[in-house]
Order: C-alpha cells, then structure tokens, then sequence
C-alpha cells in the first residue's frame, strides 16, 4: 500500500452523537484546511448500554453513509456482561483498561456468535450497509475471535493489527489513540501519541482512531488534529477501513498471517 490515513469514530450511537458531532467537525475543519476531502470510518452500536438506536438516528446513519461515510459494527451493547475475570490481569483489563465496555472479551463462541448475528440482522434490516466488524475497545476472546472470522465481514482490527476477513492475514497498523477519563490519563495519553505518531511515519496504514469525548478536552483535541494535519500534509492518502480491506485483498501476499488471536494488541 502507498501511505495512507484512516480517520476511525468509536462509539456511535444516539446517546454519544453531541460529543461525536463535535469530533467530526473538527476533523472536517482540519481536512478542509488543508483541502483534504476526508470520509470517516464510523463504528456504530445498535443499542449503546442496553438502549436502542432511535428512528431519527438510523435516518442520520442513512445520511452519513450516503455522504461517504462508512458504518461498521461495533458490538451489540458495548458493555462488558460476560463472565467474572478469571485472573488479576483478566480484571484489570476488562475493569480498568477498559471501564467495564470490553463487550467480547470474555464471551464463548455461542454467546459471540448470536450478538454479532443480531447486529448484523439490525443493520441489515434498516439499510445499513456494514462491511466491518470492531469489538469495543478491540477485545475478543479466542471464542469471539473465532466468531468474528465466520461472520462474513470483509474486516476487523485489534490496536495492533487490521485483520483481512475472511481468514486470519493481517496488516500491521498500530493505533493512534486517546484515554480522557482522567487529567493523568489525558497527560500521558497526549505525550505517548506525540512520540507514537512520529514513530508510525513509516507505516503504510496510519489509524487515528477517535473517541466521543476527545474534542471535548483542548489538549488532546490539539494534538489529535495536530498528528491528522501532519499526516496530510505529508500526503497520506485518506481511506475508510473498509477500502482498506479491498485494497489488501489484492495485496495478499505481503500480509502476515496470524497463528491465533490477539485480545488487546
């Protein structure tokens, strides 16, 4: 691949669109500056904690995509209810790492299988195309990792990793993301990016991978649309993680290919 940039939304859904509306708007503001025409990646959850998508909010889904923007699924609920942590580890990261939101980081193949498929049947039913597939905060049990590769999506990542589906080859693709839960979290989060993204030049595929709440915090939203104006600046060239896939497909043989799973890297 020549080097290119994927600008990746989390979390969409009713509850959470004012803080994404303010994300998007700040990635088409730095886009416009530098005369970028930038489509968004948006990682949508058909029922956030347990609430449903609202008729208007599937109509705006409708409108995002027809405006360029690709959906894909992100969960079902994007809360984590699956089994009690079987290690200290387990805990911390499904507790803390993650706040409890690791959806499929602990569910078996059955319980994975039959949330995916009613994802999948929800965005089908309402029109929603959705090629790809992202666990909530990229965690998946060896058995939902199992179910992901059977669901018939062309896509899935990991933070390190974008998995070519079906199968197991993969790109690496290190994430550039932010925590903004607390001032420490946004200090270390906005130094560690910093070095990351200056590390990433390299890379083929950059992933800047965004959150509801980082415009709402001026300095990690000054160093997130920092690293996206320098990005284009330097010419990476913007595309959805779905034309990513369609790219690597192409690509194979200069893809790795993974032995197992990966949970959180």
């Amino acid at each position: 691949m020549d080097r290119c940039l994927s600008v990746v939304l989390h979390d969409v859904s009713p509850a959470t669109w004012p803080a994404c509306r303010r994300v998007m708007s700040e990635v088409r503001r730095v886009a416009q500056r530098e005369g970028v025409a930038l489509k968004l990646t948006l990682l949508v959850v058909p029922a956030m904690h347990g609430q449903p998508a609202t008729p208007d909010f599937v109509r705006l889904l409708r409108r995002l995509a027809q405006h360029g923007h690709e959906l894909a699924l992100h969960g079902l609920t994007h809360q984590d209810d699956g089994p009690r942590a079987s290690s200290w580890i387990d805990h911390v990261r499904r507790h803390w790492y993650t706040a409890g939101e690791g959806e499929f980081a602990a569910l078996g193949h059955q319980e994975a299988a039959a949330r995916i498929e009613l994802g999948r049947r929800w965005a089908s039913a309402l029109g929603l195309p959705m090629r790809g597939f992202v666990a909530p905060a990229w965690l998946l049990s060896p058995s939902a990792w199992r179910a992901v590769q059977r669901a018939g999506f062309a896509y899935t990542c990991t933070l390190n990793r974008f998995m070519v589906l079906p199968g197991s080859q993969w790109l690496a693709a290190r994430s550039v993301v932010f925590s903004t839960r607390a001032a420490w979290r946004r200090l270390a989060s906005v130094a560690w990016n910093s070095a990351l993204s200056w590390w990433l030049r390299p890379a083929p595929l950059l992933r800047l991978e965004l959150h509801p709440s980082d415009a709402d915090h001026s300095m990690v939203r000054r160093c997130w649309a920092g690293i996206l104006a320098h990005a284009l600046r330097e010419g990476r060239r913007p595309v959805r993680l779905g034309d990513v896939a369609q790219e690597l497909r192409r690509q194979r043989p200069f893809l790795h290919v993974a032995e197992g799973h990966e949970s959180v890297g």
